[in-house]
């Protein structure tokens, strides 16, 4: 029940707080006409900074020695085993491996089972409800036995809470000591796909992969920093304030029928899966969706500045771009799961030409020039409160 319940979709509010453009000028005449109202919409309310020529720090891309250890401690860990104790008797805070089947009234319930998979808890910190792991106390490895509990009044699934149920539960092993590897040729030659030879030559390759990997990520890294110097120089005179409600509603009734759905209210469904309350959930959602907005408006605004457009071609060529990406074959079934609209096909073809603009026309610095502007601004501001 766990697992179903918390299998929320990352991008659910995030999708939906880019999913509904509304937006800013006449607009360039090669537009769509979703993209001249954007421009209509934020003309007012966007002053923009200095936003050509900005400053930023290009991301670092060297590949350190640490970098080779830490991967080569993930390929450890991955082939780091455990003795499969299958004598002696479970006691508190063994880490014991079990199989079980939930039975209610006499029938199986789904996500009740394990499945003959085998999962591995620690008895006294399992998480699972009520008293079920002291009745796996004192059972050997091989014993098939009953757990009996009864869901909590408050259970997330209201068609398990507050009833009784029956586990069977089989004791595979108690787990043991762990078996870590030594790091030798021979341990590369069998732990890795490609089954290289030596640990140098693991390393080498493992050297160059991440340098790729590096590599590949920087522009993005770089072309982000520059939208996000201009946005910092940008004011924002005024919000949108019912397209961030809209937005906000949206959300919230995209929570509500998963809920519904899960047999759990709101409440229950933010504070189990994020730790929030609804009040403090649409005070996150806000912030997120004003910070979308911010970003949006400034993108909008630089395009009117600029005389740069968003095309019907480019629209187009956006959404089979994405549908290509998705493995979906259909722009409902795109819409439907990432919460696109017509408009925010524009606009991700809009906001990709600005941002390439911004970075031609960014000036790359060091990591030195921000320390020493970093310090500047820490000497200007002490100098200030002193004062």
């Amino acid at each position: 029940m766990k697992l179903k319940f918390r299998r929320l979709c990352a991008a659910l509010a995030g999708a939906m707080i880019l999913s509904t453009f509304s937006g800013c000028g006449a607009g360039s005449p090669n537009d769509a006409e979703a993209v001249k109202q954007l421009k209509k919409e934020y003309s007012n309310m966007v002053k923009l900074g200095d936003y050509k020529g900005v400053s930023y720090v290009p991301a670092d891309t060297t590949v350190t020695d640490e970098d080779i250890e830490n991967e080569i401690n993930y390929l450890v860990y991955q082939h780091t085993t455990s003795e499969q104790l299958t004598t002696g008797t479970a006691t508190w805070g063994d880490a014991v491996n079990i199989d079980y089947v939930g039975y209610m009234d006499g029938e199986a319930f789904d996500g009740g089972n394990t499945q003959g998979m085998g999962t591995v808890i620690t008895l006294g910190n399992s998480g699972y409800i009520d008293n079920f792991d002291e009745q796996i106390v004192g059972h050997k490895p091989g014993d098939t036995f009953d757990v009996n509990v009864t869901f909590p009044e408050d259970y997330q699934a209201a068609d398990l809470a507050g009833k009784p149920a029956r586990f069977e539960t089989t004791l595979n092993y108690i787990q043991g000591e762990d078996i870590v590897p030594t790091v030798d040729d021979e341990f590369i030659k069998t732990a890795t796909q490609e089954a290289y030879s030596t640990v140098d030559e693991y390393k080498q390759a493992t050297r160059e992969k991440l340098q790729q990997q590096k590599d590949d990520s920087a522009l993005d890294s770089d072309r982000h920093s520059v939208l996000q110097a201009v946005i910092d120089q940008t004011t924002i005179v005024e919000y949108p304030e019912q397209e961030i409600q809209e937005r906000i509603d949206q959300v919230l009734a995209m929570y509500e029928d998963y809920a519904a759905s899960n047999g759990v209210d709101l409440d229950t469904l933010l504070s189990y899966s994020f730790g929030y309350d609804a009040d403090s959930f649409q005070e996150f959602l806000k912030e997120s969706i004003e910070s979308y907005i911010r970003e949006k408006m400034v993108v909008v605004a630089i395009a009117e500045a600029e005389g740069i457009s968003a095309s019907e071609e480019e629209h187009n060529a956006k959404i089979q771009e994405l549908l290509e990406q998705s493995g979906l074959s259909d722009v409902s079934e795109l819409n439907e799961q990432y919460g696109y609209t017509e408009e925010d096909y524009y606009m991700l073809v809009l906001e990709e030409k600005v941002v390439n603009f911004l970075y031609e026309n960014a000036t790359p610095g060091s990591p030195t020039d921000a320390s020493s502007e970093a310090a500047t601004e820490a000497e200007t501001e002490a100098a200030t409160e002193a004062e």
